[in-house]
């Protein structure tokens, strides 16, 4: 797997209009579902500073690019960003149920509700290694 991670600032005043258009990037995901990436973005608490996490799982290059919605995104990003984009490739460490299930789609900002005890308890089980619960 392929990590990238993108850093910037938008202008003073311009943050709302950021996260609409990243907004609309997850609304369009949500519908089209493409596969084979994994893509979070995050806006640090009362500032204009984002932080966008892509994984590539072995897709389609270029999926996300070609998105009209992310497309729109990218093009004011000059004019909106007080701080250009930084690119880095970060070496994961480690994580644990990062994001939570892939298969879920999108959720466009939007709260997931909690899935019942009994998916839950399954999922931790699978998770574990398939630890068999039949004693």
């Amino acid at each position: 797997m392929h990590h990238m991670m993108v850093t910037y600032t938008a202008k003073p005043g311009r943050e709302q209009e950021n996260a609409a258009l990243v907004r609309d990037v997850f609304e369009e995901l949500a519908q089209t579902r493409p596969a084979g990436f994994r893509y979070a973005v995050f806006q640090l608490a009362d500032s204009g500073h984002f932080v966008h996490l892509y994984t590539d799982e072995g897709g389609t290059p270029g999926v996300l690019q070609q998105l009209p919605a992310f497309q729109a995104f990218l093009a004011g990003a000059a004019d909106r960003h007080e701080q250009a984009a930084t690119f880095t490739e970060p070496e994961l460490i480690g994580d644990y149920r990062t994001f939570d299930d892939p298969d879920r789609p999108a959720s466009a900002g939007r709260p997931v509700p909690a899935p019942d005890t009994a998916t839950a308890t399954a999922s931790t089980a699978a998770e574990a290694g398939g630890a068999r619960t039949d004693g």
